[in-house]
């Protein structure tokens, strides 16, 4: 398959980085184009592209038993992709995000398929008013990538899993699967906004305790409560959520995760604010007045981001 991914963040670098081991795959970035690829790496797997790239990402796979080779990635402008086809477009953007001259170069491509990495409520069907001529999916990463510095990536894949989780039709979900391989797994749609229910109020939490793992672990009561109010509201399932498990969850991420979640948590997340607060908005709106705790920790969130 031939696939685009919007956007030179750590998700698209990571992600177009994998996908590129069996098929081609190009970031695009507004601001590419302009400079030689200076950041040549000899030691980097290259795949072969139609797209001739001046500038390149090389991102790094790290596992338990260190980091392995970096590939590289080519780093295009729109104008580069504008004549070929392509049959997927990743959107890395939320899509009410993107600027106009993006989202037009976009509809210019008329890809079959676009895929949105965002799972806050209401963006599936922003992105198919937007581009009325393609079938939007959304596709959960399942991977940890973090961008260095530049265009250097890091990213962890966990043994077994895919790049992307991705619900959608299931006719064309399941065309995916059988071009993509083990790049992707289709699940229901359940399984793309659940999973954020569990652990977005604990990022929430991060975020209001200025990034600390620590303060985090020593304020796990409210997150919990209203991560249980967030998973009711997506699933109608009322489940309760342990202070005493959340702890060890942490724990383990800790132990058995090969990049420091701690340090990257914060940083990662840090950057997201905006999301987190909308996600926690839209399970507000569904529980309308039956989410307490959803609603002290968002309006926590928008002090610390405002004061």
């Amino acid at each position: 398959m031939k696939v685009v991914f919007q956007g030179a963040g750590a998700i698209g670098i990571a992600a177009a980085a994998l996908f590129g081991k069996r098929h081609e795959a190009v970031v695009v970035s507004r601001s590419a184009g302009s400079a030689p690829d200076a950041a040549h790496s000899p030691d980097a797997a290259h795949s072969p592209d139609t797209v001739h790239s001046r500038e390149a990402a090389y991102p790094r796979q790290v596992g338990f038993l260190g980091k392995g080779s970096a590939r590289r990635v080519p780093v295009v402008d729109w104008a580069a992709v504008s004549s070929d086809s392509w049959d997927l477009v990743v959107l890395t953007t939320r899509p009410g995000d993107l600027d106009d001259s993006v989202a037009a170069s976009i509809v210019s491509l008329r890809p079959g398929i676009i895929a949105i990495t965002s799972q806050v409520d209401g963006d599936q069907e922003v992105a198919g008013s937007m581009f009325p001529d393609s079938e939007v999916l959304v596709f959960s990463p399942a991977l940890l990538s973090e961008r260095t510095t530049g265009r250097n990536v890091r990213y962890w894949q966990p043994p077994g899993m895919p790049v992307f989780m991705a619900s959608g039709r299931r006719e064309t979900v399941g065309e995916l699967r059988r071009e993509l391989g083990g790049l992707l797994v289709g699940v229901p749609a359940a399984m793309v906004s659940g999973p954020p229910a569990v652990f977005i109020p604990y990022v929430a939490e991060l975020s209001i305790r200025e990034g600390s793992w620590t303060e985090l672990r020593t304020h796990l009561r409210r997150p919990a409560r209203a991560s249980a109010e967030a998973v009711y509201a997506v699933t109608g399932i009322r489940v309760p959520m342990s202070v005493r498990v959340a702890g060890l969850v942490l724990d383990a991420l800790d132990r058995f995760v090969p990049i420091d979640v701690s340090e990257y948590a914060g940083r990662h997340f840090g950057r997201h604010e905006g999301q987190t607060r909308d996600m926690l908005d839209g399970w507000i709106v569904r529980e309308a007045e039956r989410a307490p705790a959803l609603r002290e920790l968002a309006q926590a969130l928008r002090l610390r981001v405002t004061r």
